[in-house]
Protein backbone atom coordinates (compact mmCIF):
# COMPACT_ATOMS: atom_id res chain seq x y z
CA UNK A 1 0.00 0.00 0.00
CA UNK A 2 1.78 3.40 -0.85
CA UNK A 3 2.27 6.08 2.01
CA UNK A 4 0.27 8.86 1.50
CA UNK A 5 2.45 11.30 2.82
CA UNK A 6 5.53 10.47 0.49
CA UNK A 7 2.73 11.32 -2.26
CA UNK A 8 2.07 14.52 -0.61
CA UNK A 9 5.72 15.36 -0.35
CA UNK A 10 6.39 14.76 -4.20
CA UNK A 11 3.52 16.83 -4.69
CA UNK A 12 4.89 19.75 -2.69
CA UNK A 13 8.03 19.53 -4.54
CA UNK A 14 6.99 19.26 -8.03
CA UNK A 15 4.83 22.63 -6.90
CA UNK A 16 8.05 24.02 -5.50
CA UNK A 17 10.32 23.59 -8.88
CA UNK A 18 7.26 25.08 -10.93
CA UNK A 19 6.93 27.96 -8.77
CA UNK A 20 11.01 28.58 -8.84
CA UNK A 21 10.99 28.32 -12.62
CA UNK A 22 8.23 30.43 -13.33
CA UNK A 23 9.91 33.11 -10.96
CA UNK A 24 13.78 32.34 -12.43
CA UNK A 25 11.88 33.04 -15.90
CA UNK A 26 9.70 35.91 -15.08
CA UNK A 27 13.25 37.56 -13.54
CA UNK A 28 14.87 36.89 -16.17
CA UNK A 29 11.88 37.92 -18.99
CA UNK A 30 12.60 41.50 -17.08
CA UNK A 31 15.91 41.92 -16.96
CA UNK A 32 16.51 41.20 -20.58
CA UNK A 33 13.65 43.23 -21.82
CA UNK A 34 13.24 43.36 -25.44
CA UNK A 35 17.39 43.88 -26.51
CA UNK A 36 16.88 45.06 -29.71
CA UNK A 37 14.74 47.62 -28.70
CA UNK A 38 17.63 49.25 -26.78
CA UNK A 39 19.59 48.48 -29.56
CA UNK A 40 17.09 50.47 -32.03
CA UNK A 41 17.61 53.42 -29.46
CA UNK A 42 21.22 53.56 -29.43
CA UNK A 43 20.99 53.54 -32.70
CA UNK A 44 19.04 56.63 -33.38
CA UNK A 45 20.85 58.54 -30.74
CA UNK A 46 23.67 57.79 -32.57
CA UNK A 47 22.66 58.54 -35.85
CA UNK A 48 21.00 61.58 -34.26
CA UNK A 49 24.84 62.59 -32.70
CA UNK A 50 26.15 62.74 -36.18
CA UNK A 51 23.45 64.67 -37.83
CA UNK A 52 24.13 67.39 -35.23
CA UNK A 53 28.09 67.54 -35.49
CA UNK A 54 27.32 67.74 -38.99
CA UNK A 55 24.89 69.19 -40.04
CA UNK A 56 25.24 72.82 -41.58
CA UNK A 57 22.08 74.11 -39.58
CA UNK A 58 23.11 72.96 -36.10
CA UNK A 59 25.26 75.44 -33.17
CA UNK A 60 27.07 71.91 -32.51
CA UNK A 61 28.39 71.21 -35.94
CA UNK A 62 32.20 70.47 -35.82
CA UNK A 63 32.39 69.55 -39.87
CA UNK A 64 32.95 72.25 -42.44
CA UNK A 65 33.41 70.63 -45.87
CA UNK A 66 34.16 67.10 -44.67
CA UNK A 67 36.56 68.50 -42.44
CA UNK A 68 36.85 68.53 -38.69
CA UNK A 69 36.71 72.26 -37.24
CA UNK A 70 39.27 71.49 -34.47
CA UNK A 71 38.36 75.35 -32.76
CA UNK A 72 33.86 74.51 -32.92
CA UNK A 73 35.36 71.02 -31.29
CA UNK A 74 37.28 73.04 -28.65
CA UNK A 75 34.12 74.98 -27.65
CA UNK A 76 32.10 71.57 -27.10
CA UNK A 77 34.54 70.61 -25.20
CA UNK A 78 34.43 73.30 -22.74
CA UNK A 79 30.90 72.66 -22.39
CA UNK A 80 30.59 70.45 -19.47
CA UNK A 81 29.15 67.04 -20.29
CA UNK A 82 26.00 67.74 -18.93
CA UNK A 83 25.20 70.73 -21.10
CA UNK A 84 26.76 68.94 -23.89
CA UNK A 85 24.27 65.72 -23.67
CA UNK A 86 21.38 68.43 -22.68
CA UNK A 87 22.10 70.51 -26.11
CA UNK A 88 22.40 66.79 -28.48
CA UNK A 89 19.24 65.50 -26.58
CA UNK A 90 20.45 62.20 -26.00
CA UNK A 91 19.75 60.88 -22.64
CA UNK A 92 22.09 57.54 -22.96
CA UNK A 93 26.10 58.45 -22.20
CA UNK A 94 28.61 58.98 -25.54
CA UNK A 95 31.56 59.87 -26.25
CA UNK A 96 32.52 61.79 -29.40
CA UNK A 97 35.98 60.78 -30.59
CA UNK A 98 38.05 60.45 -34.27
CA UNK A 99 40.10 57.53 -35.75
CA UNK A 100 42.46 57.51 -38.59
CA UNK A 101 42.04 55.32 -41.70
CA UNK A 102 43.53 52.46 -39.74
CA UNK A 103 40.86 52.69 -36.91
CA UNK A 104 43.63 54.12 -34.89
CA UNK A 105 42.04 56.78 -32.44
CA UNK A 106 43.45 60.54 -32.90
CA UNK A 107 44.18 62.89 -29.93
CA UNK A 108 42.92 66.36 -30.51
CA UNK A 109 45.12 68.91 -29.64
CA UNK A 110 47.75 66.39 -28.44
CA UNK A 111 45.19 66.65 -24.81
CA UNK A 112 42.38 64.61 -25.35
CA UNK A 113 40.65 61.30 -26.74
CA UNK A 114 37.07 62.36 -27.20
CA UNK A 115 34.17 64.69 -25.61
CA UNK A 116 31.78 62.74 -23.26
CA UNK A 117 31.24 60.48 -20.76
CA UNK A 118 34.13 59.73 -18.66
CA UNK A 119 32.12 56.31 -17.54
CA UNK A 120 33.12 55.36 -21.62
CA UNK A 121 36.56 54.20 -22.12
CA UNK A 122 39.08 55.18 -25.09
CA UNK A 123 42.36 52.04 -25.44
CA UNK A 124 41.75 52.14 -21.12
CA UNK A 125 41.25 55.83 -20.58
CA UNK A 126 38.06 57.95 -19.40
CA UNK A 127 36.72 59.70 -22.70
CA UNK A 128 37.57 63.56 -22.02
CA UNK A 129 40.76 62.99 -20.63
CA UNK A 130 44.74 61.87 -21.91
Amino acid sequence: MANPKAQSWSIDVALAVIIFMAAFFIFYGVLNANPEAKAGTLKEEASSLVRQVASGESNIRIVDNNQINISKFNELKNLSYDDLKSALKISGDFCIYLEDEKGNLVLINNSYKGIGSPNINLSGTPCSQK
